[in-house]
């Protein structure tokens, strides 16, 4: 709507300045012509006036002529007359700022004029020479510019109206104009350009028939950006789909390949209930338990069988896939869970796994993929030390800013610490070990893929994992995660 007000603010400007013009050249030309026909009519009664009063000098004297030109005076209202010498002789009447073109012009018998500017609105004087006996002189027609004043003012006056009544018409007719031509137009460009905005791709402004201005063209223009733009979004939310559910698929087979590890080390944890229970069972079918203790081994076998399908559910809950779903935990009990799991692995390897975790700690979380982060990190741990030692897991309160691919102000944070004491991290392998398919572990030991998922896991927490190490002294994998409103209260 500005543009269309624009628009017709500059015609009404640009039609006030021509018709002012017109109007100017015009008022010029009336005055002009009135000057001359002023002019006009003193020749013509200067001349009438000559011939009588040079015959009347001639016939009568002086005294008769300037008394008929005293005479006529009495006739004419709007004129005066007088008689001048231009010889400068005796008589001759103080001729006060006569110019000396017009006193040459006159000298020569020609007529002549002037405008003496000094008596308001002015005074037109036109002279007629006259020739008496040999000296020269002149009929001096002066006349008041106040009728002519008038005129123009009447002029000028009409001319105004007739501009004012013109420029009026003309701002009715181009806001009009203004208004079909450009104000809809561009409205219907601007509401485009919000939905667009919104994200209503789907929609379109009609174009109209017959029309090639520019602003057609423009509506063209953003009609073909909104098609494309849809087309886009379906397209990018095709990849999407398809990255995540790639994501999906890898996160999940990470975790199934830890699964694979851990294997080994559940069933050396399902070996000894199991002999209990072959025990047990041995002891009632061969009659050795009698009386209470036939329902006291069935206990006991009972028991045992509870614990390993509490082992075996632990190790299925933390194979399966499921969608992610956030929830208070307490971040005692989830690291005591997955340690549960790989104790056994890391005894084989001859290496403790003990933790320091404050009571009432707890992150709002996928309480899933934290384990598995979790898990990759300790296992890392245990393989990386290649004799007897310990692995520990920390947590504490902190107040951190994030790193560059994270992003945001310095907060508070939950970190937690998995700290070995291995061979350490090389100083060039370092920063690598987060990118997918990088391991330094031998061929078939590794896919590259565990640091890497566990890292895109922390961002998609707000949080994210840093790593510090020393060849020869083992590396420290801190995971960070967002304090929440119950780890806060917890902490106060």
């Amino acid at each position: 709507m500005r543009l269309a007000r624009k628009f017709t603010l500059a015609l009404v400007l640009l039609a006030i300045a021509v018709m002012a013009g017109l109007q100017y050249v015009q008022v010029r030309r009336e005055l002009e012509r009135s000057a001359l026909d002023m002019q006009h009519d003193h020749r013509l009664l200067g001349h009438t006036l000559a011939g009588s009063i040079g015959k009347a000098w001639q016939l009568a004297g002086e005294r008769e002529a300037l008394t008929l030109l005293h005479q006529a005076n009495r006739f004419q209202e709007q004129v005066h007359l007088r008689w001048v010498w231009l010889d400068g002789g005796p008589g001759t009447p103080a001729l006060t700022g006569f110019p000396p073109r017009l006193l040459a012009t006159l000298l020569q018998g020609k007529d002549g004029s002037m405008v003496d500017p000094a008596v308001d609105p002015g005074l037109l004087h036109s002279y007629t020479p006259v020739l008496i006996g040999g000296r020269l002189g002149a009929i001096e027609i002066t006349e008041s510019l106040g009728e002519q004043q008038k005129y123009v003012n009447t002029v000028v006056m009409g001319t105004f109206a007739a501009t004012a009544a013109m420029a009026i018409g003309f701002i009715v007719a181009a806001m009009a104009m203004g208004r079909r031509l450009v104000g809809e137009p561009v409205d219907q460009l601007v509401s485009l350009a919000h939905r667009i905005g919104e994200g209503d791709l789907t929609a379109r402004v009609p174009l109209p028939q017959r029309r090639g201005d520019e602003l057609t063209t423009l509506a063209g223009a953003m009609n073909r950006m909104g098609e494309q733009l849809e087309e886009t979004r379906s397209r990018l939310a095709t990849e999407t789909a398809a990255r995540l559910s790639a994501v999906d698929h890898l996160r999940h087979a990470d975790r199934l390949t830890t699964v694979g590890k851990l294997a080994s080390g559940v069933a050396h944890e399902l070996g000894t209930p199991l002999n209990v229970v072959m025990g047990r069972a041995k002891m009632i079918s061969s009659g050795e338990a009698e009386g209470e203790e036939v329902g006291e081994c069935a206990q006991i076998i009972s028991q045992q069988a509870q614990h390993m399908t509490a082992i075996i559910r632990q190790l299925l809950d933390f194979a399966r896939r499921r969608k992610p779903h956030r929830a208070p935990e307490d971040v005692q009990g989830l690291v005591e869970r997955t340690l549960s799991l790989l104790r056994s692995m890391a005894a084989r390897n001859s290496v403790t796994l003990e933790t320091d975790i404050p009571a009432g700690l707890t992150v709002e979380v996928d309480a899933g993929q934290v384990q598995q982060v979790l898990t990759n990190l300790v296992m890392n741990g245990v393989q990386a030390m290649k004799q007897p030692g310990t692995v520990r897991v920390r947590a504490a309160h902190t107040r951190s800013t994030p790193p560059p691919d994270v992003g945001g102000p310095e907060a508070d944070y939950v970190r937690l610490d998995v700290e070995d004491e291995g061979q350490g991290i090389p100083e060039d392998v370092l920063s690598h070990v987060f990118e997918p398919f990088f391991t330094t572990k031998d061929v078939g030991e590794g896919t590259g893929l565990g640091l890497s998922v566990s890292y895109g896991l922390m961002l998609e927490h707000g949080g994210w994992i840093a790593v510090r190490s020393e060849p020869g002294r083992g590396s420290c994998f801190s995971i960070y995660l967002p304090r929440g409103e119950d780890t806060c209260q917890a902490a106060s």
